[in-house]
């Protein structure tokens, strides 16, 4: 597989972490999880091989030893933020103490 552009372009990407569930990456707009359950070609791969990796453009990652490519928008991003966030209800215990409360 062909690289969109060419190495002169590439951005570090560091490698922070890797666990037995996968690997998380620092970039310089994010902190991203490759899950070995949602990309399996990174699970047997050595440590090495796995933290040589670089940003092509701000959507694409890229493993040069491994050639492989795999857009921003595939991978889980953090923190995680809600979709619709949902208001917090007092009991009706909570509301009692709290209207006595001057």
């Amino acid at each position: 597989m062909k690289t969109l552009i060419p190495s002169k372009t590439l951005s570090r990407v560091e490698v922070t972490y890797i666990s037995t569930h996968g690997l998380w990456l620092l970039t310089n707009s994010s902190e991203l999880f490759v899950s070995f359950a949602d990309f399996p070609q990174f699970r047997n791969i050595s440590s090495i091989k796995l933290k040589h990796v670089a940003q092509l453009h701000s959507d694409i990652l890229y493993w040069p030893d491994l050639n492989i490519e795999i857009p921003v928008k595939r991978i889980r991003c953090f923190p995680l933020v809600s979709a619709k966030p949902y208001p917090t209800r007092r009991s009706a215990r909570q509301a009692k103490t709290r209207s006595g409360i001057v």
